[in-house]
């Protein structure tokens, strides 16, 4: 994502600050401080919405947590088994607060990743610091003053900034409580507190936060999706459909009269364009992904490129793509085994249909390794050799036993 123009901008905002050589700003020659590293790694990880998925968050966990991890951990020069164990706390922490305050949270406005993401960047920050109990209770507490991010910045530049604000901040948070500053070690259980003003009244039952910690880990179970398509992962399991059908009936776009995308309640308020007319639009756009679907065959990050999105034939397919909730869809209830259902009509009068309940790269439905290798070659040769790349992919499959993790680090700049 370094290469976005999203995060390309935010990058000239941190580039004349002074002092600031102390860690990686991925993709990139530019060096900065630990915070202003972590807001240009986390809206550059969140550029693309390729990244990851995990059920519990209801959210991408990865990206706040090591954009904060891993300038922290360059400056500290820490382990890289020191990282991990950062960086699985970070993910603990995200995670276990999905669940009491979710889908309530997502309901009315709130990004979750960027909400939720910034105590998981604290909690990391707090470890690779070494805090006390208490000094981590005052950096969640701090946190949680500054946890944000809207729903309706979907699109613009400012969702992938909610990940870069919340690994930026989960920083501060940190260091703050690790001088002395203090929050209320009861703010997100409060009666004025942060589960009371996200949740619209709601109350979490946060008794169950803390039974059964790290039992199992929430990156074992419910574990951690993998994104298939660079696009928002509510599209995902139309796009798994709609290349399906293509695939086995030969589908000819110019055949196409219309296409029915029956979905969970949840989607629309995710999936809210229309019509999309930028590249990052139509990865919060049903009929832009399933209609460049259908003529490109491929869904890659190629097909939100400006230009692919400006041109007549994806514009002229868009306004045949109509999303709905499905009937069996619109309740919470039906969050658990949600599913999209699509139905392509064609001129010839057949009606095809296909149902996907687990996407592909879901944790049931994983990525392979050779898969996964794939992706990550097609992110790095953005911003790198494939010489550098391959080196890159060595030090991640030997990270834990790194005696030192800015040596990696530094490998990420080109």
């Amino acid at each position: 994502g370094a290469v976005e123009p999203t995060a390309a901008r935010v990058r000239e905002l941190i580039a004349h600050r002074r002092g600031g050589d102390e860690a990686t700003v991925i993709g990139t020659p530019l060096r900065a401080s630990v915070e202003d590293a972590a807001l240009a790694n986390g809206t550059a990880s969140h550029a693309l919405d390729y990244d990851d998925l995990n059920q519990s968050l209801s959210g991408h966990p990865s990206v706040p947590i090591l954009a904060a991890a891993l300038p922290l951990a360059e400056r500290r020069r820490a382990s890289g088994a020191g990282l991990v164990t950062a960086f699985v706390a970070g993910v603990v922490i995200g995670a276990r607060l999905g669940p009491r305050l979710n889908p309530a949270l997502y309901e009315i406005g709130w990004h979750a990743t960027g909400v939720l993401g910034i105590f998981g960047a604290a909690a990391a920050a707090a470890k690779l610091l070494g805090l006390s109990t208490e000094r981590t209770a005052h950096a969640l507490a701090i946190a949680a003053s500054m946890a944000s991010g809207i729903k309706a910045n979907y699109g613009p530049d400012c969702k992938p900034l909610h990940v870069g604000h919340a690994a930026r901040c989960g920083i501060e948070a940190a260091l703050l409580a690790e001088a002395g500053f203090t929050g209320n070690p009861r703010a997100l259980e409060h009666g004025d507190g942060f589960g009371s003003t996200h949740v619209a009244g709601n109350r979490p039952a946060w008794d169950l936060t803390t039974a059964a910690l790290g039992s199992p880990h929430d990156l074992v179970d419910p574990g951690i999706g993998v994104k298939r398509f660079p696009a928002c992962a509510s599209t995902h399991q139309a796009l798994d459909a709609t290349l399906a059908l293509a695939e086995e009936h030969a589908i000819d776009p110019a055949a196409v009269v219309s296409v029915e995308c029956g979905v969970n309640y949840m989607a629309p308020h995710q999936l809210i364009y229309d019509q999309a007319e930028t590249g990052l639009q139509g990865k919060f756009s049903m009929p832009y992904c399933v209609a460049v679907a259908l003529l490109d065959r491929t869904v890659g990050l190629a097909q939100f490129a400006e230009e692919r999105v400006g041109r007549t034939d994806v514009k002229a397919l868009m306004p045949k793509v109509r999303m709905s909730v499905h009937p069996d869809q619109t309740t919470r209830a039906s969050l658990p085994t949600r599913f999209t259902e699509v139905a392509i009509k064609l001129a010839d009068g057949r009606r095809l249909v296909k149902n996907v309940r687990l996407a592909k790269g879901q944790p049931q439905n994983p990525l392979t390794d050779a898969e996964l290798t794939t992706k990550f070659h097609d992110c790095a040769a953005r911003v790198m050799s494939r010489e550098r790349a391959e080196s890159v992919l060595a030090a991640v499959r030997a990270l834990e036993t790194a005696p030192d993790v800015s040596a990696f680090a530094r490998l990420l700049s080109p």
